[in-house]
């Protein structure tokens, strides 16, 4: 066999740093494309400059998305007090409330 010429190493080198970089690009720019893609068919916008990164501690809401999902299971609850419904219904409005937000934070992060 022939001695591996030191040139030949180093060009491997930067072929696979090149094929990573394209690579990760490329996942990015299909995520943000899978992502418009389901806004649009779900008929929402969202702006751009919006990105979502998955790491392996979640970052707590902002509080503007966390209190919409608070004012309705709230609005439930009064709601259900106004119009005689009992304390067990309310809850189960409740939950149902809470699910719902958890699904909707679910498939926005997804």
């Amino acid at each position: 066999m022939s001695e591996i010429d030191p040139s030949t190493v180093v060009k491997w080198i930067f072929i696979v740093l090149a094929a990573g970089f394209i690579g990760q690009f490329g996942k990015t720019f299909a995520h943000y494309l899978m992502r418009r893609t389901r806004e649009k068919a779900a008929g929402r916008k969202v702006p751009a400059e919006e990105v979502v990164i998955a790491s392996s501690d979640p970052k707590p809401l902002p509080p503007e998305k966390m209190d919409s999902g608070r004012e309705i299971e709230i609005q439930g609850q009064a709601s259900g007090a106004a119009s005689g419904i009992s304390d067990e219904k309310a809850e189960k409005k409740a939950e149902k409330a809470r699910k719902k937000e958890i699904k909707l934070l679910k498939k926005m992060f997804k």
